[in-house]
């Protein structure tokens, strides 16, 4: 079980599938044993007990089909494989887990000294905006060290602000191969789409990363920017106001660009005979609006 929690959450990036199968009932009660969980080493142990006592449970009250499909021991296996395979797309408490002990796994420096010489350096050339020569130190970084996820965010960095975004995008999806819950990566990848126009790639980006970070308001809000753009209003609306309650409620300076977002996508609404469609969502947010 320890195994395939490693690269569990891999499979549950994609948005979580409506309706509920038998599966999806399994995962959903095993989430709720696990949801005062606050320890990733508990819930490795935890995980396995947790779906079986859930499976039993949701087999007392399920129908005849589904009871039927643990009548022998390969759909009781079929069954808990993917129920352990769906369970972090369900269960915000494993997702987080997870991705924390990821994080003190990839977002740290890397354990081959040459590959951190080399990173310090580019790191110095970066401050002082030579990008050239901190690329040249933070490719030797990674030669080093091809899984120094810092390296390599610091190169899509170094050539985004060069303007190279297709350069950019490049090394954000090379952090993304070593580590496709990085929050820098996604973030960064998912602006680097909307500066070269790729705007679906951009928006499935910041969908992502709203998914993996509930608790960021940067996903909500580009996620509502990039849909703005494509006139999916109802939807930028609804992100661009948990954006906005985020903010204030964190007293960020951010609030200040979902209010001009705000302003600008009032005036096209008010153009398209559509400010109705904003003051409901505004009420449905409880959010006034002057």
């Amino acid at each position: 079980m320890r195994t395939l929690l490693i690269f569990l959450l891999t499979l549950a990036i994609t948005t979580v599938v409506q309706g509920q199968s038998f599966e999806q009932k399994i995962a959903l009660k095993a989430c709720e044993y696990l949801d005062s969980i606050d320890s990733y080493k508990i819930l490795q142990d935890s995980i396995q007990p947790s779906i079986i006592a859930a499976m039993a449970e949701v087999t007392k009250e399920g129908t005849p089909e589904e009871r039927k499909k643990i009548n022998t021991v390969e759909g009781i296996r079929g069954t808990l494989k993917t129920a352990y395979e769906i369970l972090p797309g369900y269960c915000y408490t494993v997702r987080r887990l997870m991705i924390e002990d990821k994080e003190s796994k990839f977002y740290k420096r890397s354990d081959n000294q040459r590959a951190n010489l080399h990173f310090d350096e580019g790191n110095k050339f970066m401050e002082n905006g030579e990008y050239k020569n901190a690329i040249k130190e933070f490719k030797k970084a990674v030669k080093n060290d091809p899984q120094y996820v810092f390296a390599l965010d610091h190169l899509a960095i170094s050539h985004r602000r060069m303007e190279n975004f297709k350069k950019a995008i490049e090394y954000y999806k090379k952090s993304l191969e070593v580590f496709p819950e990085g929050n820098v990566a996604l973030l960064n990848i998912a602006v680097s789409y909307s500066l070269v126009g790729d705007d679906k790639n951009s928006i499935q980006s910041y969908e992502q990363l709203k998914f993996l970070y509930p608790d960021n308001p940067e996903g909500y809000f580009g996620l509502a920017k990039m849909l703005f753009i494509t006139e999916e209003y109802e939807n930028a609306l609804d992100n661009l106001f948990t954006a906005h309650r985020m903010y204030i409620e964190s007293q960020s300076d951010y609030a200040k660009d979902s209010e001009k977002l705000l302003s600008l996508m009032f005036a096209k609404l008010k153009k398209l005979n559509k400010t109705e469609l904003l003051n409901r969502k505004a009420n449905e947010h409880n959010i006034t609006i002057e």
